[in-house]
């Protein structure tokens, strides 16, 4: 009997010996809060492109670089304008692009700020049907909106005609018909988009950086806004849109510098581009008049997941160059969480 219990005690001992005993689990480093100015420019020329991991102003551009972007991912075929410039476009019912001259009675789109696709002026261009892809072939009028003095930067004719093998084909022209041009966009495999610029006879060109090395873009944009009486009209802000697949919750009860974790994990996160947006700024005096200022409203807390999975929490703490007295330089401050 004794040698039985002594028996198995050996083999317990066997076979608890083979368990591993858990690895303590080492504390989370959240990081210091770190700070941050944007500049944008006094009259916010500039788009500035953010990294919150590595805390780098990754690109800046002059915000009327370009004109149109091109959806890169596999099965995309979103082209969206620059609303930096505050453009809009109208689809017409011809598709000879010969046979638009003027813009009469165009019914006038302008691309919604939170990045709904289906709330755009091109939604339409291309579609799909069961296995078919059905091309529009709709000529539109774009209206280059303004640059950043005011200027109107004019009027274009386009056609988009097709997208194949990552290609996207289309015509464009002035509203003479001169400088008519076929052109080719080609996706760019790591990107969001690709843009397309109007000036010097129509160029590609290169303003947003790799997908996965952006968290925030600085910009002006477009959005819609409402009247006292309700009435909805667009309206150029100056704020902040997201990476698409980031995502943002708000507070405005909680203490900045004692958000954790724990407070926020569960919070109804958006997926809207612009759930940052502008208003994170108040504004004091006469717009119209001259006379008036910002300042940042520091107990609105923004809480950001990255594409990556990673919590941040961020406020805004100024909007003017601390030397100058400058408007157009958000300063914020922002934690890992």
């Amino acid at each position: 009997m004794i040698k039985n219990i002594f028996i198995l005690g050996i083999v317990l001992f066997a076979l608890t010996s083979c368990f591993k005993e858990d690895d303590p689990i080492a504390p989370h480093d959240k990081g210091p809060v770190k700070q941050e100015i944007i500049p944008m420019t006094q009259n916010y020329i500039y788009q500035v492109y953010f990294n919150l991991a590595t805390g780098e102003q990754v690109s800046k551009n002059v915000k009327n670089d370009f004109d149109l972007t091109f959806a890169c991912a596999d099965t995309a075929f979103l082209i969206r304008l620059n609303t930096a410039t505050f453009m809009k476009a109208a689809q017409t019912d011809f598709s000879d692009l010969t046979k638009v001259n003027d813009t009469t009675g165009l019914d006038w789109k302008f691309d919604k700020s939170d990045g709904n696709p289906d709330s755009t002026a091109f939604v339409n261009w291309m579609s799909i049907d069961g296995f078919d892809t059905i091309y529009s072939n709709k000529v539109y009028v774009i209206n280059r909106g303004i640059n950043e003095l005011g200027f109107t930067l004019g009027l274009k004719k386009i056609v988009f005609h097709s997208l194949k093998n990552g290609i996207y084909f289309f015509t464009t022209a002035n509203m003479d018909n001169s400088e008519m041009k076929d052109v080719f966009v080609r996706k760019k495999e790591g990107y969001n988009t690709v843009q397309y610029s109007f000036e010097e006879g129509g160029k590609s060109v290169e303003t947003e950086p790799e997908t996965d090395n952006w968290d925030l873009l600085f910009t002006q944009y477009t959005t819609l806004l409402f009247t006292n009486e309700g009435d909805p009209y667009p309206y150029i802000v100056t704020g902040v849109l997201t990476n698409p697949g980031t995502t943002v919750a708000f507070d405005s009860t909680m203490v900045f510098n004692d958000i954790k974790l724990d407070d926020i994990i569960y919070m109804d996160y958006s997926t809207a581009t612009d759930k940052i947006g502008y208003d994170w700024k108040e504004l004091f005096g006469d717009i119209n008049g001259g006379d008036y200022y910002y300042k940042a409203r520091s107990n609105y807390n923004y809480l950001i997941r990255s594409k990556s999975g990673i919590y941040y929490k961020l406020r805004f703490t100024g909007f003017y160059d601390s030397t100058t007295g400058e408007k157009g330089y958000p300063t914020f401050e922002y934690q890992r969480l």
